[in-house]
């Protein structure tokens, strides 16, 4: 059963909050994503979040569905995400902070770890994440200084440490996917020591206008539960028992695209002054347009395949599972290159092998990230490109 948060009752500053829109999302097989997401704004902080999803639900996604191991865009020897990697260390010297063991919460493939370890860190590392797909092998790495990294399943919310036992936790794009953000922060300042300190990184909200990436793209990734501006992550830090030492707002680099990014660094203790935050745009502003322009693209994809007697989509991407619902199609054609996702069926219908598709009718390019690179391949199999329509 869902948990369903009160609709005055902001998770990041408990303040009033109100209903915003409703956005349905769609999934392959059973998905957790097959449902009505009800989308609330604070009128005190800014946060926009998803109020009907759970986090055992969330879980069930991590366990069953979630294929970040298989994504290019976490590749740890990406020179994008090394170039992050960098950033975040600069962060956490300048405040300080050298060779100080760090814990990596959501850690995935260990990459920053890794990463540190290879980089002259003298400090131990370990890291800890519910996707055990993603993390390396479980095994002790150490660098010719014995610098040990180790990785172990675990959970931001109840993590395997002992009291006051942590000196540096680290959170990079974890906050945006958990329910409950003061059971994280509790726990942080559990297992934190007297002058632990922490360093969360989010996409930054009220900076998406600034930085879009295709129709609706922020809206569309499911697991996003929160959508922070730096008002609501530092009201929840300090709520907490943390006091905000500095934010940081770049913009910083992925293999497919650049984000905005929001990085704030905290101290466990007394909350000694309030940080001084400057506000861009209005996050619920920017959900309410990208809702009326998904609405509009699923109108021109269905104008665009009038023209034909078949439609096929290439690519199970995020976006076509918020577009899809609102088209209603009763009879199209999916194909994705993944053999994961070959394997399964939405709403009954196969996913199939793009090569094993004839090749007649609209081609409809679903990913905003990789459409280039599906229009060449698909052209390339004989699909003419008059007949391709790209989502953007």
């Amino acid at each position: 059963m869902n948990t369903i948060k009160s609709n005055y009752c902001c998770p990041a500053c408990e303040e009033k909050t109100q209903f915003l829109i409703n956005w349905e999302y769609s999934g392959l097989n059973d998905s957790i994503f097959n449902y009505m997401a009800k989308i609330y704004e604070c009128l005190n902080c800014g946060l926009v979040y998803i109020a009907n999803i759970s986090a055992e639900r969330l879980s069930v996604f991590y366990n069953k569905e979630c294929s970040y191991f298989e994504k290019p865009h976490f590749n740890i020897s990406a020179p994008e995400n090394i170039i992050k990697y960098k950033f975040y260390k600069e962060i956490i010297v300048n405040a300080g902070l050298t060779d100080t063991p760090v814990t990596d919460i959501g850690c995935g493939r260990g990459g920053f770890l890794l990463w540190l370890k290879n980089n002259d860190w003298n400090g131990d590392c370990q890291g800890i994440d519910i996707d055990l797909k993603s993390i390396p092998d479980t095994g002790v790495h150490t660098n010719e200084q014995s610098i040990k990294v180790t990785f172990q399943e675990g959970r931001a919310v109840a993590m395997p440490f002992e009291d006051g036992t942590q000196s540096l936790l680290t959170y990079f794009h974890v906050l945006e996917h958990i329910c409950n953000i003061d059971k994280v922060f509790r726990e942080a300042f559990r297992v934190l020591n007297e002058s632990g300190h922490i360093i969360i990184e989010v996409p930054d909200a009220e900076r998406y206008k600034d930085f879009p990436v295709g129709t609706a793209f922020w809206l569309s990734i499911r697991e996003h539960v929160n959508h922070f501006s730096p008002d609501a992550l530092c009201k929840a830090l300090q709520r907490n028992g943390f006091e905000v030492i500095s934010i940081n707002r770049g913009l910083l680099p992925t293999p497919e695209f650049s984000y905005p990014s929001l990085i704030v660094l905290a101290r466990k203790g007394n909350v000694k002054r309030k940080p001084n935050i400057s506000k861009k745009n209005s996050i619920a502003s920017f959900f309410i347009q990208s809702n009326k322009d998904i609405k509009t693209q699923a109108q021109k994809v269905s104008k665009f395949c009038s023209k034909f007697s078949r439609m096929t989509f290439w690519g199970c991407s995020a976006e076509l599972f918020s577009l899809l619902p609102i088209m209603n199609l009763q009879d199209f054609t999916l194909c994705d290159s993944s053999k994961i996702k070959q394997q399964c069926v939405y709403k009954g219908l196969p996913v199939n092998d793009p090569a094993a598709v004839k090749n007649a009718g609209a081609l409809i390019v679903a990913p905003y990230l990789h459409g280039s690179a599906i229009e060449k391949t698909a052209i390339e199999l004989g699909w003419s490109k008059e007949t391709i329509f790209r989502l953007r």
